[in-house]
């Protein structure tokens, strides 16, 4: 006659061992997303700031200076191809750079009191700004931030 098999208890303390291991690895998995969607969240606030940091700075600039000569200086940034259209490029630290290395833009758009988007002469009147900051990636543009700047020149 065939002896009855007796278990021992180390199979239960296996099944249980490895159940265990299968828990901590799945909550592991999800802390490892929630970390990985909090650092971007992190990351679109930081250039978020900076864009409206950046923006406001431009503002300031526009409506304090003298002339837009002195305004392009002290903002930075350059003559684009368009006319009344002021261009600065920033790296990923915010820092100004050359387009190439650019991956921030911040466009301002110039209207004169006559409507127009021409820069030089300054006669009175309303001038207007419209500034945009964005991140560039591969020739794609995402706007991260718009501000309206005004300023009133008084004839000479």
């Amino acid at each position: 006659m065939r002896q009855p098999r007796t278990h021992s208890g180390s199979s239960l303390f296996l099944m249980e061992l490895i159940l265990a291991i299968l828990f901590f690895s799945v909550a592991s998995a999800v802390c490892v997303q929630l970390f990985a969607r909090a650092h971007t969240a992190s990351e679109q606030s930081a250039a978020l700031n900076r864009a409206v940091l950046a923006a406001e700075s431009a503002a300031e600039s526009f409506k304090g200076a003298d002339d837009l000569d002195e305004a392009v200086r002290l903002m930075g940034v350059r003559a684009g191809d368009t006319p009344g259209v002021l261009t600065a490029w920033y790296d990923r630290t915010w820092n100004p750079c050359a387009e190439r290395d650019a991956r921030y833009r911040l466009d301002i758009l110039v209207h004169g009191p006559e409507g127009g988007g021409s820069l030089p002469g300054r006669p009175g009147g309303l001038w207007e700004a419209e500034i945009t900051v964005g991140r560039t990636a591969d020739g794609v543009s995402e706007e991260l931030y718009r501000l309206s700047a005004r300023r009133y020149q008084p004839a000479a």
